[in-house]
């Protein structure tokens, strides 16, 4: 972990907000407001939605993001941003760490409230789509805007960078399999995460 002076402002603040998150979690003052806003999901459900939402849940899945991965580490390296390669690598890894742990941790059960429209894995907090979708998709979509050089692709990709992780976040309430305070502690995490990592790449570019 790096020293706390080494930390941008808003890499700590989101791993503050993650803290924040969890102890409310744990506590239980999540409870009523994650369960009334699932219950009413059940309600607005449409099948356009649904299957708008599932996806997007399947663009956050382990099937997706891991070639995505290793495809963007390829392209960087062959473009010659082999630091950049390296450190998405390490993030995308290190990330995937973090999040086994934090679930193991807090060990929250899934929502029982609705009916459940996608695969679940084990426990529910941090949602593991929410988490890594920044660092996966995000942290990766603006390395590669940095190596494009027409103005209307890099911002396309820095849109969907942004986008991308939040939809996926959202999918996964919408299809009952996680409670909001889930995906938003887990998207808390995942961002101020990638924005430590991104950090460190322009620290070593200037040491």
């Amino acid at each position: 972990m790096l020293p706390a002076r080494r930390l941008s402002l808003p890499a700590a603040l989101l791993l503050l907000a993650f803290v924040a998150i969890s102890t409310l979690v744990v506590a239980g003052h999540t409870h009523a407001w994650d369960a009334a806003v699932l219950t009413w999901i059940g309600t607005v459900r449409t099948p356009a939605m649904i299957d708008l939402m599932v996806f997007f849940t399947v663009l956050g899945d382990g099937e997706v993001e891991i070639p995505l991965a290793l495809g963007l580490i390829v392209l960087l390296w062959r473009l010659g941003r082999r630091l950049e390669a390296r450190r998405y690598l390490f993030s995308a890894l290190s990330a995937e760490v973090v999040f086994l742990i934090a679930k193991a941790s807090f060990q929250r059960p899934r929502p029982d409230l609705i009916t459940k429209l996608a695969n679940a894995g084990w426990y529910s907090y941090p949602s593991g789509h929410a988490m890594l979708a920044p660092v996966i998709w995000g942290a990766g979509l603006l390395l590669m805007a940095r190596a494009v050089r027409h103005p209307a692709a890099r911002g396309v990709l820095v849109t969907l960078a942004v986008v991308l992780p939040v939809l996926i976040a959202v999918s996964r309430v919408y299809l009952g399999v996680h409670y909001p305070s889930d995906v938003l502690g887990a998207l808390a995490l995942g961002t101020g995460w990638a924005i430590w990592w991104t950090q460190r790449e322009k620290e070593r570019k200037r040491e």
